[in-house]
């Protein structure tokens, strides 16, 4: 049975996927990620600096050198750019060296289809699932999504990532009240404006399940089981209530971004972020007016897979 690859290119990490159509997915064959920043500074410097390239360089090498020894050739593999590449000017450059030393095809896709193809990958690990939230925090921008009877009722990315909000925001370390006021008062900013628009369109909220993907979900559900190894089975599926995120939350607040790495579940090259993507889950919450989060696994490079 032939195997299948998918890599995502995100704004702080990459990830990529090998499996074929009869494994588990999630038991693949093969599944990594590198913390690689590619979006580091980019608000400052208005581009994707070299350095950021350079690391994403590294990361490839490794993963299309992998997906050979699976026998999958390199323009068989589904690979997306997300949030930073969207918005870079240089994201063309970064597309053709991707191609040219690589042999992969990289397609920069849009805040509403990264959404759409999240949703497939998540309806892939849970049976029976046909309404639910989701929420899928990233280091450049951060999806949220609705579906009933099966089907996307409403797709939404906003410009709000961990990388963006913790460079922009996090001026003091540990962090100020100032600073922790100034990081909840811009998520709630952005949320207000998309409840509204939500609610206008006529749609009621309601307690569904709330999916969460991708690093914050994964450290959240991590710190809470008080584990340091990353163990895929144990997570997926993991709730975490809302009281557990703020105490959580209020943890990371407490002690500066070193001492974060003293804390189990937290993931050396997140220590940084996971502040700012755990208020992002906490507030996200209050949005969807639930008691808590389901951690999914699955998402987007399961999704690419189907």
């Amino acid at each position: 049975m032939p195997f299948k690859a998918s890599i995502d290119i995100g704004t702080n990490t990459i990830r990529c996927l090998i499996t074929d159509s009869k494994s588990n997915v999630l038991s693949p064959d093969y599944v990594d990620m590198k913390i690689i920043r590619l979006g580091e500074n980019f608000k400052k410097e208005g581009i994707i600096t070299p350095l950021s390239i350079s690391r994403l360089k590294d990361a490839l090498r490794i993963y299309t050198e992998k997906v050979k020894k699976y026998g999958i050739k390199p323009e068989n593999v589904v690979i997306t750019g997300t949030s930073v590449l969207r918005d870079a000017p240089n994201a063309v450059e970064v597309k053709n060296f991707v191609y040219r030393e690589f042999g992969l095809k990289l397609d920069i896709i849009s805040g509403e289809k990264e959404a759409l193809i999240t949703l497939k990958g998540i309806s892939r690990c849970f049976n029976d699932i046909n309404e639910f939230y989701s929420i899928d925090i990233g280091g450049g921008s951060t999806e949220y999504a609705c579906v009933k009877n099966g089907l996307p009722l409403w797709k939404y990315s906003l410009n709000m990532g961990v990388v963006h909000l913790t460079e922009e925001i996090i001026k003091s370390d540990p962090a100020s009240k100032e600073d922790l006021k100034k990081l909840e008062n811009r998520i709630e900013q952005n949320l207000s404006s998309l409840k509204a628009k939500i609610t206008g369109s006529g749609f009621g909220f309601k307690p569904m399940t709330l999916f969460g993907t991708a690093g914050t979900a994964t450290t959240l559900a991590m710190v809470d089981l008080n584990i340091n190894r990353y163990d895929r089975l144990k997570v997926h599926g993991y709730f975490v209530s809302k009281e557990k995120t703020a105490d959580i939350y209020r943890r990371f607040a407490a002690v500066k971004t070193a001492g974060r790495l003293k804390i189990a579940g937290v993931e050396a090259g997140r220590e940084d972020l996971v502040l700012a993507g755990a208020a992002i889950m906490l507030k996200s919450m209050d949005f969807f007016e639930v008691s808590g989060f389901t951690v999914s696994e699955c998402g987007l490079l399961e999704g690419l897979i189907r």
